[in-house]
C-alpha cells in the first residue's frame, strides 16, 4: 500500500515538474522573439444567447509591450497598446482607456502583453489562476483557472502556443457567464521587420 502511495506521489512530482519545465520553455523560445506578425480571428461567443460574432484582422506585437490589433472586419476597428496606452476604436469610437491596478482593462492588457511574451506567470498573477500546461500535437498547451470562482469577469484562459517557436497560437478568455472569446492566429511571421507608421493611430 506505502509502496503505491509513493509511486501515486513520485508520478505527481514528475507531471508537476513537467509542467513548470513548458511554462519556462515558453518563455525561453519568447525570449528569442522580437516581433510577431499574423493574422487573425476572434470569435466571441454566448450560449446562452445562441449568438456569435467573428472578426478578423492582421495582429502587430514588438516585445514586449507594443501590440496592434489591426480589423479588416470590422474595416478601421482596432486595439492599441503601446507607450502604456490602451487606445480601442470601435465604429469610428476610439476610446483611451483609464489604467488602474485591478481594473478590468487593466488586467486585460496584462493578459494580452504577459500572453505574447509567454510569461505565463504574469498573466496567472493578474488573474489569481493556477497554471496547468501539458504538450499534446505540436502544441504547448496551458490553462490558467481561477483560484476562488468570480461571478463575473475571466475565470479561465486556455492558451496554446507552437512547441518550436514558443508563438502564441491561440488565446481563449472564458467568462463566469458562460461567453467566451477566442482569438485564433495563421501565417505566423517573427523577427520580421514591422512598419513604424502602423503605430500611427
Amino acid at each position: 500500500m506505502q509502496k503505491k502511495i509513493l509511486t501515486a506521489i513520485l508520478l505527481l512530482a514528475a507531471v508537476c515538474l513537467n509542467a513548470q519545465d513548458i511554462e519556462q520553455n515558453i518563455k525561453t523560445l519568447n525570449g528569442k522573439t522580437q516581433t510577431y506578425t499574423a493574422t487573425f480571428t476572434e470569435k466571441t461567443v454566448m450560449p446562452k444567447m445562441n449568438k456569435q460574432t467573428v472578426k478578423q484582422g492582421t495582429i502587430r506585437f514588438v516585445s514586449p509591450d507594443a501590440l496592434l490589433m489591426d480589423y479588416t472586419d470590422p474595416q478601421g476597428d482596432y486595439t492599441l497598446i503601446k507607450d502604456g496606452k490602451f487606445i480601442v476604436s470601435r465604429k469610428g469610437q476610439v476610446q483611451n482607456m483609464t489604467m488602474t491596478p485591478k481594473s478590468q482593462m487593466y488586467i486585460f492588457r496584462e493578459t494580452l502583453l504577459g500572453s505574447m511574451t509567454g510569461d505565463l506567470k504574469r498573466v496567472a498573477e493578474q488573474n489569481e489562476a493556477d497554471i496547468d500546461c501539458k504538450q499534446e500535437a505540436g502544441k504547448y498547451v496551458c490553462i490558467l483557472t481561477k483560484q476562488k470562482a468570480k461571478t463575473t469577469g475571466i475565470n479561465r484562459l486556455e492558451l496554446e502556443y507552437d512547441t518550436k517557436t514558443g508563438a502564441l497560437v491561440s488565446l481563449n478568455l472564458i467568462q463566469a457567464n458562460g461567453n467566451y472569446t477566442i482569438y485564433e492566429t495563421t501565417g505566423i511571421q517573427l523577427n520580421q521587420k514591422i512598419d513604424s507608421s502602423v503605430w500611427n493611430k
